[in-house]
């Protein structure tokens, strides 16, 4: 099974179903059910939402993710450096994804759109 570039969907106690988009942490609200969702699947939508085209690159390219993969961005779409481009994505462990974006959006939330920041990676 392949998996799409950071997406995820969640039906919180029926109130429709959300995309999650980790790259940018937007949470959409893009069916009012289930069945309405899978309707969906087969539209334009499906597209924009698993990146079939890209997948299908990162695939030529070599970057299949494994068992317990997805996969991620080396830079977050959030930066305007971040771009959905082969160069910029890459399969690692599900928990580094969700770890790693989850921990940078919690640490730039209160940053205005703009802003200059700085990102320090260290082990």
């Amino acid at each position: 099974m392949d998996v799409a570039v950071t997406t995820v969907f969640i039906e919180p106690d029926t109130c429709g179903v959300w995309w999650l988009n980790t790259g940018t942490a937007e949470l959409t609200k893009v069916a009012d059910s289930v069945p309405h969702f899978e309707g969906l699947l087969n539209s334009d939508l499906a597209d924009e939402w698993f990146s079939p085209d890209l997948v299908g690159k990162l695939h030529v390219a070599g970057k299949v993710p494994g068992l317990g993969e997805c996969y991620t961005f080396v830079i977050l779409p959030i930066f305007s450096e971040g771009k959905y481009e082969v160069d910029n994505v890459n399969p690692v462990p599900v928990r580094e994804h969700y770890g790693s974006t989850g921990s940078m959006h919690k640490h730039l939330r209160d940053i205005p759109d703009g802003a200059q920041v700085e990102v320090n990676v260290s082990d």
